[in-house]
């Protein structure tokens, strides 16, 4: 980002600790209950099958918010599975643990950072991370510790939002915020760039951290909300939500109008959009025990 360019918190671009963010109560909330089913559920499914778990197997989901991808996995390695959060937000994880059920794992929370996981060496099958390398103030040493976790054989698939591509509703609450910046006299630009990545930068990160048999694509999938007043909500799971409760009425009520017009094609009811996820897949070398 260039130097005019700034996150709201300022502290929110990549590189900052995820928990500063995320751990407000609403922030969480929000997050689980607007955003999940819409945006993080259907990327989770993605990302489960591209993982190619079997039954039984034990799954780390790192950066797992309130664990739309932890749920994906529980459902596919079934009750003889074991599926493990982490994330660095308590908070969020409060949504994620669930008990075993019948044919579905249980899910435990493990609060703490990727670059540090609680975790023996070779102790999972596969490590799950949807939308959170970005976020990560150390990309190399967080792969290097889910590497670490990794038995031989094991599997490490991500994704992440791709770099260029149109974000929504994420960018309209940025291009918003900008908007208000300029109107309240302190202008800046607010942007979402340093939270996606290229084909390139997922390989080479893959790469990087020692994995084998490395691929990466790009892949879209539709978004539909199921009404404006939802869409809107989600700007509360985000960053953006504190400072947006931190306005006035008036101000308050002149971001909402705006993002109305941005997020409506004019009759009220919302606009059809497109997520573009990178999604990347590496497997630790070794044979599986």
């Amino acid at each position: 980002m260039g130097a005019t360019t700034a996150s709201v918190p300022a502290a929110s671009g990549a590189g900052a600790p995820r928990r500063n963010h995320f751990d407000a109560a609403s922030v969480s909330e929000n997050y689980h209950r607007y955003l999940d089913p819409v945006l993080f559920e259907p990327w989770a499914h993605r990302l489960v099958r591209l993982a190619r778990l079997p039954r039984g197997a034990t799954v780390l989901d790192v950066a797992a918010g309130t664990g739309a991808a932890s749920r994906a996995a529980a459902a596919v390695v079934g009750d003889a599975g074991r599926v493990i959060a982490c994330d660095s937000s308590a908070r969020m994880l409060d949504y994620a643990i669930e008990a075993a059920s019948p044919g579905r794992a249980p899910i435990e929370a493990l609060v703490g950072d990727a670059t540090a996981i609680e975790l023996p060496d070779a102790s999972v099958d596969a490590v799950l991370c949807q939308q959170g390398l970005p976020f990560m103030a150390d990309r190399r040493a967080a792969l290097a510790e889910c590497r670490r976790v990794l038995r031989p054989g094991g599997v490490l698939v991500v994704a992440v939002w791709a770099e260029g591509e149109r974000l929504d509703p994420f960018d309209a609450f940025a291009d918003a915020l900008t908007a208000d910046a300029a109107a309240s006299g302190v202008p800046r630009t607010i942007s979402n760039a340093a939270l996606t990545m290229s084909v390139a930068d997922v390989v080479d990160a893959l790469v990087g951290a020692g994995l084998t048999e490395v691929s990466a694509s790009r892949e879209s999938l539709p978004v539909r909300w199921p009404s404006l007043d939802a869409e809107l909500h989600g700007l509360f799971g985000t960053p953006f939500g504190p400072v947006v409760d931190r306005f006035d009425d008036d101000r308050r009520a002149a971001l909402m109008r705006a993002l109305r017009l941005m997020l409506t094609n004019g009759d009220g009811a919302t606009i059809d959009h497109v997520t573009t996820s990178v999604l990347g897949r590496a497997v630790k070398p070794g044979r599986a025990s």
